[in-house]
């Protein structure tokens, strides 16, 4: 079961490589507009989340933004 997840994620990666190398999909930095609207929908529910949940939040999103980094190459 997990290498067939494993090879599943890997041919989407390699799409998505793809794509981007295409031109096909462009990954971009938000606007400050965007970053302005995500940062108070954020604060909004921040404040609704326990310590633990944001403690949990916190570490599952880096830990995304790590492994989407580490598998597609892409460097801050």
């Amino acid at each position: 079961m997990q290498e067939r997840a494993a090879a599943e994620r890997q041919a989407k990666l390699e799409h998505i490589r793809k794509q981007v190398s295409s031109g096909a999909l462009v990954i971009r930095q938000m606007t400050h507009a965007e970053r302005a609207k995500w940062d108070k929908q954020h604060a909004s529910l921040d404040a609704s989340f326990t310590p633990a949940e944001r403690t949990r939040r916190d570490s599952a999103l880096r830990n995304r933004r790590q492994r989407a980094e580490r598998l597609l190459g892409l460097a801050r």
